[in-house]
């Protein structure tokens, strides 16, 4: 049986694309005021399922709950849900990055690409959704109310799964190619 460690370039490839989501989702990004409070129109969730794409399962998963995380860490608005935001994204990037890994795929495959960052993008948005729907209700509002509070926020976050798995497909293959060429990519890729 092959013990699995972790390396140097696995420490490196999660912080690198961390700090990448957290920039995405810092500077690319479009604050719309709500009567729950801020939501977004934003890259990072495109540059989150990017990093499932390149890194795979568990690295994909924690470069975006790591830099999701920080991202709400860093703002008053959205500090108090920095752990749901790392799950839900880690979740996501992991869902991705285990579906386009697979079976040695190594993020190499365009129509398992498409499904894995389809599958990911849409699971977190589902995440979001019923968690801001349930949220609402446990506060006493019924259902159909519920919703309707949260249209702009529910509107937003499909606006960001559709987004963002089209950015994760478009920049995967020419980013894969080059991380590939250096011995980082070439570690990663072949030592998984």
């Amino acid at each position: 049986m092959k013990k699995s460690k972790i390396t140097i370039y696995d420490i490196v490839s999660v912080a690198m694309m961390a700090a990448f989501v957290y920039c995405a989702t810092r500077f690319l990004m479009v604050k719309i005021p709500t009567p729950t409070g801020y939501t977004m129109i934003k890259l990072g969730n495109g540059i989150a399922l990017l990093a499932g794409l390149l890194l795979g399962g568990w690295r994909g998963a924690l470069a975006a709950g790591i830099g999701t995380a920080f991202f709400d860490l860093s703002d008053p608005n959205f500090a108090p849900y920095a752990f749901e935001t790392f799950y839900r994204y880690f979740l996501m990037a992991g869902l991705c990055g285990v579906i386009s890994h697979w079976k040695g795929a190594n993020g190499t495959h365009l129509p398992r690409n498409i499904v894995a960052s389809v599958l990911g993008a849409y699971f977190y948005s589902a995440m979001y959704i019923s968690g801001k729907i349930i949220g609402s209700m446990v506060m006493g509002s019924a259902f159909i109310p519920a919703l309707t509070a949260n249209a702009t926020s529910i509107a937003s976050s499909l606006i960001n799964a559709t987004i963002g798995f089209i950015v994760a497909v478009a920049l995967a293959k020419p980013l894969h190619h080059a991380l590939e060429q250096t011995n980082m990519g070439r570690t990663l890729y072949h030592h998984a």
